[in-house]
């Protein structure tokens, strides 16, 4: 009807039907976000209120007046911000008008700068104490911008953080509900993996935004503009890095981790997934004036509480709030957590869908009743399709890609060819892609596309990686089934083969070879496996497709140049190498092995005068972020040695220059070998796999003197210099 209208009645018409009608929609207006002063003592990078020095505010009759508005009637909670609330020393007081004059409220909240602990911790106390009393809840969000002088540059005050951490730990000690809020602007990007690990350390719950243009905040201006919203790529992949981490492994709520999909998309240039309480008329904004706002961020004052009636305001002003909807509402990142959109629902259905069907024992139940047919659009052009872990991929993957790729160039010529590259996150194959300079198209594994793509491509490959206990392993054998049946070649090329436990994930992978036209493995040991398996005589070592790769890129990266560098590749120690072993057997042995690798390392960092340098293979949430284990690593047993700790993107480049420009490598990982042995560099090899891929690759090269046991490792702090003192490492 609306549209009708719109189609056949001038504009001026239009408004008033809209304004009649929009006008008829009641404001159930259920949260509160209060102002209760505009000064500050934080001299943040992404506000200007200290700037303001607005020392008037309403005094607690005018806030009582204001609250008792009928608008207000069924309001459950009311935040109380500022400026610095604290500030305000009768702020207690500006409590009990609220649960007075607020017939429906059940909580109340307050969010602090920590910078003046006893007067907060005086004032908080008062104030939980009167929530308990009248049995409402009450919360505590402390500003928490980075870790140590991060912290403090972001908010502008030498000191800060500390007073943070005095007041957290009061908050502890005193039982008082609290979380903390991080602002995450261009100053303190770098730093946000470790305030989250600070957080897990100290079993801490808290909330992360990305810092937004707001008008309270008087930050719509050029100075700001360099500060926030204004990343660059490798900013931006940070970011959907750390929103992952958060999302997958830190974030139980389901509305919160929805605002964070939301913020990840809103990343890659797409817009808002989730509503807000201030659009759906459930929240208001009110200022220190008695001045009320459709919302915080966008919203102007759209009239004084102790002049009008709120519902007349609301009422008369939602032109205003129209265009805010229409200017700025899906381009809008803040944080306002709300039910998510309808295109996020179909996302995560769709996703859903999909992920049901890629489990093992599915594809054993639908393999011979499913079938997909596609017409292949560009039959001129040779067209492969790269499945296995990407979207998960480490420095080593990306390599490996990179050689996969040379080679079929090598074969068809690049212009002839079309590349497709499944992947279970498609963010990451993305910066994959880009930073290997090459033209693919991405293909999210949870969709139509992927099963599209595996049916009409001429050659589907599964590209390197090890074929191991994953029920992941059901996206390659739906990828080979349907090629085949649709007449395309397979082939495995570059791979490994284990750990493999279960009898079903065996199948799994006998199954992938039995589809395979042709197979490639990375070592004997993976290849002798998979003639026992199958019984064919046809399968090749061809040794890792990474090697190549790592070759070329040795004589093209610049090396830099640092004195007695000892470089140290480690990972977290995880759950499928240790099969043999119960929760609490792994845990245990994984502590001793950590204690005792760290004081191998300081140890040989004494003896050779070399300072260690701890970098990632790999940056990813899912297969674990090497960097969070070296942050945890460092924190716990380096407390007083020098070290350094990379915290920017791994490429195969910087993993090439790092190695290169050391004087010494200790690795891990198992790329971080190939990639040591690979570029001749002098290096030592932690066997965490008890004697699967970094043995068998070692022992083809002859050098299983340059590997040491886990074990040994534990037990002896000087094993590691004694084994390098015998291959004349060190």
């Amino acid at each position: 009807m609306k549209n009708l209208i719109k189609s056949i009645l001038p504009h001026s018409i239009v408004e008033l039907y809209r304004q009649h009608y929009g006008n008829k929609v009641d404001a159930d207006i259920q949260v509160i976000n209060f102002q209760v002063n505009n000064f500050c003592n934080s001299r943040c990078v992404m506000c200007d209120i200290w700037r303001k020095n607005d020392q008037e505010n309403i005094n607690t009759s005018q806030f009582k007046e204001v609250l008792q508005d009928p608008l207000f009637k069924n309001v459950q909670h009311i935040g109380i911000t500022g400026g610095e609330p604290t500030l305000t020393k009768n702020l207690a007081e500006y409590f009990q008008v609220a649960i007075e004059a607020l017939p429906k409220v059940t909580g109340l909240s307050l969010i602090t700068n920590a910078l003046l602990p006893q007067q907060i911790k005086t004032i908080v106390k008062d104030i939980a104490d009167l929530c308990k009393v009248n049995d409402k809840h009450f919360s505590v969000m402390v500003s928490l911008d980075g870790v140590n002088e991060v912290h403090d540059l972001n908010r502008g005050r030498e000191g800060n953080f500390l007073k943070v951490i005095e007041i957290i730990n009061w908050l502890k000690e005193e039982q008082i509900p609290f979380s903390t809020g991080t602002t995450i602007t261009k100053v303190n990007i770098w730093n946000m993996d470790q305030v989250l690990n600070f957080l897990r350390n100290n079993q801490i719950y808290g909330r992360f935004r990305v810092g937004e243009f707001i008008n309270r905040l008087y930050n719509n201006t050029e100075g700001h503009a360099k500060v926030l919203r204004n990343f660059n790529e490798d900013e931006i992949y940070q970011l959907l890095l750390f929103y992952s981490k958060l999302e997958y492994s830190y974030e139980t709520d389901e509305n919160v981790k929805n605002t964070y999909r939301s913020i990840k998309n809103m990343l890659q240039g797409g817009q808002r997934l989730i509503g807000c309480p201030y659009k759906n008329r459930k929240a208001i904004n009110l200022d220190c004036h008695g001045g009320m706002a459709y919302c915080a961020p966008k919203s102007k004052v759209i009239g004084n509480l102790l002049e009008n009636s709120g519902e007349q305001i609301y009422k008369k002003n939602l032109k205003v709030l129209h265009e805010i909807e229409k200017n700025h509402c899906m381009n809008c990142i803040h944080d306002y957590h709300s039910d998510p959109t309808l295109e996020l629902k179909t996302l995560l259905e769709t996703e859903k869908k999909y992920k049901d069907l890629i489990k093992v024992s599915v594809y054993n139940d639908l393999k011979d009743q499913f079938s997909v047919n596609y017409t292949n659009s560009n039959p001129e052009k040779y067209k492969i399709f790269i499945v296995g872990w990407y979207g998960t991929e480490t420095v080593g993957d990306k390599a490996i890609l990179g050689g996969i790729l040379d080679h079929y160039s090598e074969k068809y010529g690049s212009e002839n060819l079309d590349i497709y590259i499944s992947s279970l996150y498609p963010f990451i194959t993305e910066r994959t892609v880009y930073e290997l300079k090459v033209r693919a198209t991405v293909v999210p594994v949870y969709s139509e596309q992927f099963f599209q793509r595996a049916s009409v491509v001429d050659e589907v490959i599964v590209g390197g990686g090890p074929l191991m206990e994953l029920d992941e392993l059901a996206l390659i054998e739906w990828s080979f089934n349907l090629a085949k049946k649709n007449e395309k070649k397979t082939t495995v090329f570059g791979s490994g083969i284990g750990p493999l436990y279960s009898d079903e994930k065996k199948g799994a992978v006998k199954e992938i070879l039995k589809l395979a036209d042709s197979i490639y493995l990375r070592d004997n040991k993976s290849s002798n496996f998979a003639k026992e398996l199958t019984g064919r005589d046809d399968i090749l070592n061809i040794g890792d497709p990474a090697i190549k790769y790592i070759q070329k890129l040795k004589k093209a990266v610049n090396v830099s140049e640092v004195p007695n560098k000892f470089s140290c590749f480690l990972r977290e120690l995880t759950s499928e190498y240790f099969g043999n072993l119960n929760y609490e057997e792994y845990i245990s042995f994984k502590e001793k092995f950590e204690e005792g690798l760290a004081r191998n390392i300081i140890y040989l960092s004494k003896k050779t005068g070399l300072k260690p340098h701890f970098y990632a293979m790999h940056n990813f949430v899912i297969g674990n972020d090497d960097r969070d284990f070296n942050y945890n690593f460092v924190n716990k047993y380096f407390s007083n040695n020098d070290v350094y700790i990379e915290d920017k993107l791994s490429t195969v480049e910087t993993i090439v220059d790092s190695m290169r420009s050391s004087k010494l490598n200790l690795c891990m990982r198992f790329h971080s070998v190939v990639f040591a042995e690979t570029l001749n560099s002098d290096f030592f090899a932690i066997d965490y796999t008890s004697g699967g891929k970094i043995n068998s690759y070692l022992s083809e090269r002859n050098k299983l003197d340059h590997m040491g046991v886990m074990t040994d490792i534990m037990v002896d702090e000087t094993y590691l210099y004694k084994k390098m003192m015998q291959i004349n490492l060190v």
